[in-house]
């Protein structure tokens, strides 16, 4: 352990020890229990101690995991020196900004996990202790020391924890978070990716500050899409890193057109070098695949990547690695600039050759394992954003072991395994802590011409073997130095690191200013007790800029925010092997946006041609695929049919009535809308007719007009003759309404309501016209009184009664079913647009009053067809309304049983002109006949001639006309008493037009 005084380590304080001042009180017993669950590791285990005023915990896999019966490995020389060390710059660069937590220093206690959950587990049992001390001292006071002092664990730096950073991978991090939970311990991780993590209720304390593996998938996901790699195998390891990989690929492979053919899960643990050569036996003789996604761990890929060189197939894949190995420089094993492992440049050691410092260098001049390098050749990979920490090469090129093992207990450890020499204790003032491994058996340093014992070691169960004595080696020399030159190559995920420190210290200095105030500097009595709940919720909350100044902020109040880089592993001349940046994913405005430069990407050399990963031969437009029964992700293409549209890549579905498959079947467009317009000729013929109808009407009026003072004309009745006129040229121009204009919701309520009223209208004056006429010849003259309403005005304000009604069943027609437009599709190919209730029928609902009063005009022809010849039009109403009725006889049934919306509505408007016509015909016809070509019979008498089948004979010595009295059904003359003799022949015009009766 190190002194909470000075940073030193102190031998004499073991692990679980809790210091009075009289050192008379231990809590062995209290953490007993705790310590039982996990096991005590035998010897000192060093950890670092930086002091400060508020503490945070950490977690950093400084060693690699141990092989059975050993906990921790060789040191890791990039994973676990360098995310320590930029936790200790970015702590040092807080602690100088007095912006944040003014005159308050952040420390931090950090332990090795040597990525092994149990042990992990176990160091984190320290801050566990400490946890209890502080809840001894701030809440509930179980136990003190004898002079009734609080107890205080390994000096108090333990009890100041108030957060933990890591651990590194989601193994140990789940482990750490389950313990840390109960004691209400924020936790922030830097790299762990597991998406159990993002569980809220079994780890309400976690945060961490790169994505959840869920983005990754649609990352991998979305990249094999771009590149059109839809046939893919996936290998992934059977623990819960690759077990939640797969579940996510697979339950989103759907949604990127991409299958995945003979899914491989590996055994780390249990798998021997026999199992990992079936693997690959699998993917070379069972699939045709030439793309494989790797969702497993270092370790694990790199025993797989041997089997397929083993094996020679190592030139047919194309490897997808996932975050778990591709951030690692080391999976590759780098070329002679990949790490500060092993060497002095090579212009450095050519240039002493002579001396023993270097000597022992030339035997790793050459790449470890060359071969790994020509398998992952072209390896496309993903890895939450790649940025530099700025600052940080400045500040870990400049460490010594003279200077910095004070504070860094492993840092002596680094430095010699990095250079292979011997650190003379004399000239150090802190521990070395050394473990020093033989050279060549484990790790990732080991003899080209021996690859055999790195095989071997890949499955080997045996702890760690070969250890050389320090005297071994040769003595480090002084001005060593790391620098690029000699390999060092910054991680690219250390402002990660940053981020979990800085998420911690913006949240501790958001609090700061609501606890001490804004202007208060150094450290309040308020924040020196900070509760675990409270500083959670201002860790959820935090917000500060990252290393490339864009806004941090935690997703989902837990995940960092999901941006990637894409990275391919290259060949370039100069530089040897090494990953390159080529593209990177993010989410913007909840959309997924991926970006690759395909010209920076280079594949294995010597392939000519871009890698292509389908298993058939890709569709057309309209063609979906069917798959394969012995191989789900092939499939042969089949055609969809004319009206079907690709639903998706394995199913037709047809289009809607109305609609057409698109030019590229990807979806049902609407076919354009068709009219029923004086473009069709059955139209064009309706127009016409009409037309003709219109011409005749206005003729039929300007001869009214022009000789309406003569006799015929006015005992037709001028009033109501006029309305019948403008209800017949209704009829006619309601066609054009039908057939010749756009369907509107008002066209279509103007057609809906002039349907019916233009008959009603017409039949409501014929109707009129002929009760009047018999009411006056059937009147009885014994009577006290004349006959009513039958003066002009009155016959119009009947008419207008008839026809409010027709307006009344309109006007409640349109409000109960208001007017709009629909489709109906007469074949397949035609989208014919009407106006509603055309099509079901319902526009006969207008026709049914009109037929009422057709029927009633017939009764009242009838009763008047004895009348005098000038007053009497029985023949012709009848004649007119017989035919209307045999019209629309005929016009129904065809209406109601034509499929054609054209026929339908051009019956409906050639009805409409031929009943118009009809009674142009009949009742206007013989007037204009008589008024026209016989102006002989257009006289007085001609018109109150005796109807020949009345039963009074006139006398030719009479030349008084008797005045008409009815009698019944029938009209016959009468002598009229000596007061009432009306002497036509003497009255002028307007006596004569007063004195008719007057239609």
């Amino acid at each position: 352990m190190v002194d909470a005084t000075n940073g030193w380590p102190m031998a004499a304080h073991t692990i679980g020890n809790v210091f009075c001042p009289q050192h008379l009180l231990t809590l062995a017993g209290t953490v007993a229990i705790l310590a039982a669950g996990v096991g005590q590791s035998a010897g000192l285990r060093s950890y670092l101690n930086y002091t400060g005023d508020i503490m945070l915990g950490a977690l950093f896999p400084i060693h690699k995991k141990g092989s059975v019966g050993v906990e921790c490995g060789r040191i890791q020389l990039e994973d676990g020196i360098q995310p320590l060390e930029a936790a200790l710059y970015t702590i040092k660069q807080i602690n100088k900004n007095d912006k944040i937590l003014p005159g308050v220093n952040l420390g931090m206690i950090a332990f090795d996990s040597c990525d092994n959950a149990a042990y992990a587990l176990e160091q984190s049992l320290d801050f566990v202790k400490g946890f209890i001390a502080h809840f001894n001292e701030h809440h509930e006071t179980e136990f003190q020391c004898l002079d009734g002092s609080m107890p205080k664990f390994r000096g108090g730096s333990f009890d100041q924890v108030v957060a933990v950073i890591g651990a590194q991978s989601s193994s140990v991090t789940i482990q750490v978070a389950t313990m840390l939970r109960l004691f209400k311990v924020p936790q922030v991780s830097y790299l762990s990716t597991s998406p159990s993590l993002s569980n809220q209720d079994r780890f309400p304390y976690f945060f961490r500050t790169v994505p959840s593996d869920i983005n990754q998938a649609h990352v991998m996901l979305a990249m094999l899409s771009q590149f059109n790699w839809t046939y893919v195998s996936v290998i992934y390891s059977d623990n819960d890193y690759g077990n939640h990989g797969f579940e996510t690929l697979s339950t989103l492979a759907g949604n990127y057109s991409v299958c995945f053919s003979t899914p491989q899960r590996i055994d780390k643990d249990r798998f021997t070098a026999d199992d990992y050569d079936r693997v690959i036996h699998t993917l070379v003789n069972k699939t045709n695949v030439r793309v494989v996604v790797v969702f497993a761990e270092k370790t694990t890929t790199m025993r797989l990547l041997d089997a397929a060189h083993r094996n020679g197939a190592y030139s047919r894949f194309i490897w997808i690695g996932s975050d778990a190995w591709s951030n690692r420089v080391a999976i590759s094993q780098r070329s002679s600039k990949s790490s500060p492992v092993a060497v002095a440049s090579r212009k450095e050691e050519s240039a002493n050759d002579d001396e023993p410092h270097f000597a022992h260098l030339r035997y790793y001049q050459e790449p470890p394992a060359k071969w790994m390098d020509s398998v992952l050749e072209g390896s496309l990979a993903v890895q939450p954003l790649v940025r530099p920490l700025d600052g940080f090469d400045e500040y870990f090129t400049s460490l010594t072991p003279e200077e910095h093992s004070s504070i860094n207990p492993w840092f002596s450890e680094f430095w010699q395994e990095s250079f292979r020499c011997k650190i003379d204790t004399a000239s150090t003032e802190g521990p070395t802590s050394l473990v020093d491994y033989s050279e060549g058996t484990h790790g990732e340093d080991y003899p080209t011409n021996f690859p055999h014992l790195f095989t071997a070691d890949l499955y080997s169960s045996s702890p760690d073997a070969g250890l050389l004595t320090t005297s071994e080696r040769p003595r480090c020399d002084p001005d060593l130095r790391i620098s690029s030159a000699r390999g060092y190559k910054q991680q690219r995920y250390l402002h990660f690191v940053r981020d979990a420190v800085y998420s911690i210290a913006i949240a501790l200095h958001n609090m700061f200013i609501d606890f001490c105030g804004p202007d208060y500097y150094g450290l309040c009595a308020k924040m020196r007790h900070i509760e675990g709940e409270e500083l959670r919720e201002y860790i959820r909350n935090v917000s500060f800029n990252d290393v490339d100044g864009k806004l941090f902020k935690f997703k989902d109040g837990r995940d960092g925010p999901p941006r990637y880089s894409i990275l391919n592993f290259q060949k370039d001349d100069d530089e040897g092997y090494h990953w390159k940046p080529v593209g990177n994913y993010s989410i913007e405005n909840g959309s997924h946006v991926i970006n690759i430069d395909h010209e920076a990407i280079k594949f294995r050399q010597g392939d000519a041609n871009f890698p292509e990963a389908s298993c058939g031969k890709p569709c057309a437009s309209d063609q979906i695929k069917i798959r394969d029964r012995e191989d789900m992700c092939c499939w042969r293409c089949r055609t969809c049919s004319f009206y079907q549209f690709k639903k998706d890549e394995f199913h037709c579905d047809d289009c809607p009535k109305g609609q057409l498959p698109s030019s590229d079947y990807t979806y049902c467009e609407d076919i354009p809308e068709k009219v029923i317009d004086f473009k069709d000729p059955w139209a064009l013929g309706a127009m016409a007719i009409a037309l003709f109808g219109v011409i005749l009407t206005i003729a039929v009026g300007l001869v009214f007009w022009y000789y309406g003072d003569t006799p015929v004309i006015k005992a037709s009745g001028r009033e109501l003759s006029s309305l019948l006129l403008l209800g017949t040229l209704a009829s006619f121009l309601v066609t054009f309404v039908l057939v010749g204009t756009y369907p509107t919701p008002f066209s279509c309520g103007l057609s809906r309501f002039s349907l019916g009223l233009c008959h009603s209208l017409c039949y409501a004056a014929i109707l009129t016209k002929t009760n009047r006429i018999a009411r006056i010849f059937n009147y009885n003259h014994s009577a006290p009184h004349k006959t009513k309403y039958t003066s002009p005005q009155s016959q119009l304000v009947i008419t207008g009664l008839l026809t409010s009604v027709e307006i009344v069943v309109n006007a409640s027609w349109l409000l109960s079913s208001p007017p709009a437009i629909t489709h109906v599709f007469p074949d397949r190919e035609t989208r014919l647009r009407v106006c509603l209730g055309l099509a079901d029928h319902s526009y006969i609902v207008g026709l049914a009053y009109p037929l009422f009063l057709v029927l009633l005009c017939v009764v009242y022809a009838a009763r008047t067809r004895k009348c005098p010849g000038g007053f009497n039009e029985a023949r012709y109403v009848a004649f007119t309304s017989y035919t209307a009725i045999v019209v629309w006889l005929a016009f129904v049934p065809l209406y109601i049983a034509s499929t054609s919306q054209s026929i339908r509505v051009v019956t409906l408007a050639i009805s409409l002109s031929l009943s118009g016509l009809v009674q142009l015909g009949c009742l206007f016809f013989p007037k204009m006949y008589i008024v026209l070509f016989k102006p002989e019979k257009n006289t007085k008498e001609i018109v109150m001639a005796q109807h020949r089948s009345s039963s009074y004979v006139p006398s030719p010595s009479i030349s008084n006309p008797m005045i008409m009295e009815g009698s019944g059904d029938s009209c016959s003359y009468i002598k009229p008493p000596p007061q009432e003799v009306v002497r036509m022949d003497h009255l002028d015009a307007q006596q004569f037009s007063t004195s008719l009766p007057k239609i």
